[in-house]
């Protein structure tokens, strides 16, 4: 069964009730399908003879309505610092989002601004990235937006940039430092496990690490379709997948700048990393990238392993997580995905397979590059990634530029961007476009094809999980 296979699949049982492990989070630019799952020759698994399990994949109200329902509680649109704060609205209960009073919409928005949801003047939307729930969000043509909101695009009283709530009250709120709880950090405005209860690599930066590949393309062959040569090493891995042979690798085809950062990543890592302790260490296996004419892998077999707009003109690349307890760093589960006996196509449990450290410092490094589009990993692994990412920032093992650019996206349940499924065996970076290597407004797994059904608030992009707040 192939990703496209594999979806309509998900769709067709059951939409909420049929893996019962399922629903987002947040990172910096914006996907409706996944970008990566398993193809009909077991795309992105394994493969190869590698051994191991296979893997699957309106228009705002007009009229001023404000009308709280006692003296004490604040309408919707005013400010609020815990959910206590805000008026109900009839049987809409008030939440605090940031520190702008809201209400909880009836049940699921049937659309992005739909209006049967929510109580007269306020339209329904979720919010990307929060486990809220369904969010009636008020009309600046109907409340006041005070002045912890600013009136949005779309004419809704949304958080203002700075704003915020008590995160120990409020529905959504930015941690601090102090509202984790035990065993968590503050990382970038969101609560992630304090990966350091399990120690870490100590103060960097480590090796000086000279004669790394060059990291960046300069010249006209950026955008040339290659392949790894030699295809392994002592730092990747760049293995026959997915019905290939060792003799027709025909999956294996990347944008010339992709394959340069890749190889300088993943060196990088194998030096830096080279007398730690933790994983398996050793080279990182490689996954599905582009055919050799730019097309979708599968394509000339007739059977495409990833949704159209995704694995095209070499734009992108899959690739092992660093593990432990395993007999290799190549694509394959890291965690348990399975609900009962039906495969989740993501991590239900705690992905005890990762190597946390060498994968952070090898994702990390790859922001360097400004590139860099997006880099998606399983809704598992991204808290923990994020957390080990923050404190290898600390401890001077990854640059400034790659700390400041570092923005991972990964969804805890399912937000629509394309994350949620079929990242249990590997992650997917992606690089801009090389028609104008600018800032793209697209963190989803396919570029532009996100869901419209929520809405980001500033500073916190849709699906993206920053180290640093900027």
């Amino acid at each position: 069964m192939n990703e496209h296979q594999a979806r309509q699949s998900l769709t067709l049982r059951g939409a909420p009730g049929y893996v019962a492990a399922v629903r987002t989070v947040i990172f910096w630019v914006v996907a409706a399908v996944a970008a990566c799952g398993p193809a009909a020759s077991g795309n992105h698994g394994e493969g190869g003879g590698d051994g191991t399990e296979t893997p699957a994949r309106d228009a705002p109200i007009g009229s001023q309505i404000d009308a709280p329902p006692s003296t004490t509680a604040v309408a919707p649109g005013g400010e609020c610092s815990c959910d206590a704060d805000c008026a109900d609205d009839g049987a809409h209960d008030g939440v605090c989002i940031y520190g702008v009073c809201m209400t909880k919409a009836s049940g699921a928005c049937a659309s992005g601004g739909s209006t049967a949801e929510c109580p007269a003047g306020s339209r329904c939307w979720t919010l990307d990235g929060s486990d809220a729930g369904p969010l009636c969000w008020p009309d600046c043509a109907a409340h006041t937006c005070g002045p912890t909101g600013a009136c949005d695009g779309d004419g809704s009283c949304a958080p203002a940039a700075e704003s915020n709530c008590d995160a120990t009250c409020g529905t959504a709120c930015s941690c601090t430092e102090t509202s984790c709880g035990t065993g968590n950090r503050c990382v970038g405005g969101e609560c992630v496990p304090d990966v350091m209860t399990g120690g870490g690599p100590g103060a960097g930066p480590g090796p000086a690490c000279t004669g790394l590949p060059t990291r960046d393309c300069t010249g006209a062959t950026c955008g040339q379709l290659v392949s790894f040569n030699p295809r392994a090493n002592t730092a990747w891995d760049d293995y026959a997948i997915n019905g290939e042979t060792a003799a027709n690798q025909y999956r294996s085809y990347l944008r010339k700048d992709l394959m340069m950062l890749i190889s300088y990543a993943t060196s990088f890592t194998a030096c830096k990393a080279a007398a730690w302790t933790t994983g398996n260490g050793g080279t990182l296996g490689l996954g599905d990238m582009s055919e050799a004419n730019g097309a979708i892998p599968g394509t000339s077999i007739n059977s495409p392993g990833h949704p159209a707009g995704t694995h095209v003109n070499g734009n992108d690349i899959d690739l092992g997580y660093y593990q432990t307890g395993t007999a290799n760093n190549r694509l394959r589960p890291i965690c348990n995905h399975m609900s009962g006996t039906q495969d989740a196509q993501h991590c239900v449990a705690a992905p005890d397979k990762l190597d946390v450290w060498r994968t952070a410092l090898f994702l990390g490094s790859a922001f360097e590059s400004p590139r860099t589009r997006v880099i998606g990993v399983d809704g598992q692994a991204g808290p923990l990634i994020l957390s080990a990412m923050d404190q290898l920032c600390a401890d001077g093992w990854l640059s400034a530029a790659a700390c400041n650019n570092a923005v991972l996206a990964y969804e805890t349940t399912d937000g629509g961007q394309g994350w949620y499924y079929f990242h249990h065996h590997h992650a997917h970076i992606s690089l801009k476009s090389v028609a104008a290597l600018l800032p793209e407004d697209s963190a989803c797994a396919v570029p532009g094809g996100c869901i419209t059904t929520g809405k980001a608030v500033p500073q916190r992009p849709r699906g993206l999980h920053r180290v640093r707040r900027k």
